[in-house]
């Protein structure tokens, strides 16, 4: 999200928050937006891009359960203290309801408008990850290892009802894959290769304690359900029974989770989302056992 039209211009805010809820009817288990604080007319057409927390809170006035997630938010652009108060209402509001990708940024233009010099982006993320779980675990955080300090045993007056919020790198975010196993709760990664996707993943959950691994793709859904697999930029173009089968291949080498990215110039969001909702969503249910899921399939045939 946003939903945007094929000139990527946005739909009204009635019918994303309509959209958002049909999602949720299908079984959908998650929405994400992006976050890019700045625009400019050398990125030519793009997705429209709303504060996230803002347009996020509208979405969860339109739904009830689905997961809202941030894809991500740029965490070298913003202070960590505006980051833990947004994120705490937003979950709060949401009944509990976010997921939180942070990313370094990757837009050049947009670190000299913060005064933030590229060669602290790696330091910067850390201090700005540690600060923020800080301020969500105490009124009166310490943040003597940060370079951000508060006075008056000063910190945020309402926090996440457990204390945290799950947070997830986006890429490498300048670190190594140690530092994000060690300090976050998954990893938002970006669709790449398949067997390079493969060792990824291998060496990701090569850990004592499980955390997902989740990517986006662009899907041009085809009205053919049979179209097989022809590569466009982020994803594929392809019919529900190709995508069903790419899924099934994401699955079995380690993948939890992928956001959908979807684009077509001659089909609607709806056409779109209803037949994923009956064509793939079923084969993917979750918190449920594969037995379970086995049984509940074989009925449906």
């Amino acid at each position: 999200m946003p939903f945007d039209n094929a000139e990527h211009n946005a739909l009204s805010f009635s019918e994303q928050g309509d959209l958002a809820k049909y999602a949720e009817t299908l079984g959908f288990t998650s929405l994400f937006v992006r976050d890019s604080p700045l625009y400019s007319p050398k990125l030519g057409p793009i997705t429209t891009n709303y504060d996230p927390f803002v347009f996020l809170t509208y979405i969860s006035s339109r739904t009830s359960n689905i997961a809202l997630g941030t894809a991500s938010i740029v965490a070298t652009l913003r202070h960590p203290i505006h980051i833990a108060k947004a994120t705490t209402s937003l979950d709060l509001i949401s009944n509990e309801r976010l997921l939180l990708g942070m990313a370094t940024g990757d837009r050049q233009f947009e670190f000299p408008a913060f005064n933030v010099e590229t060669n602290q982006l790696s330091e910067r993320y850390q201090q700005t990850i540690y600060a923020v779980k800080a301020l969500w675990q105490s009124h009166s955080p310490d943040l003597s290892d940060t370079k951000f300090q508060l006075t008056e045993d000063s910190g945020l007056q309402i926090l996440p009802k457990h204390q945290q919020i799950p947070v997830f790198a986006t890429g490498y975010a300048k670190q190594s894959i140690d530092w994000i196993k060690q300090h976050m709760d998954g990893w938002l990664f970006y669709p790449q290769a398949f067997q390079a996707q493969k060792k990824l993943l291998e060496q990701w959950h090569d850990n004592n304690k499980f955390k997902p691994f989740m990517h986006p793709l662009v899907i041009d859904l085809s009205n053919n359900p049979n179209e097989l697999v022809s590569p466009i930029k982020g994803g594929y173009r392809l019919g529900s029974k190709t995508l069903l089968n790419i899924l099934s291949a994401y699955e079995r080498i380690g993948t939890n989770h992928i956001i959908l990215n979807l684009k077509s110039a001659n089909r609607t969001y709806e056409d779109m989302l209803q037949e994923i909702g009956k064509e793939i969503i079923p084969y993917f249910p979750p918190h449920i056992t594969k037995e379970v899921q086995k049984n509940e399939i074989i009925g449906q045939n």
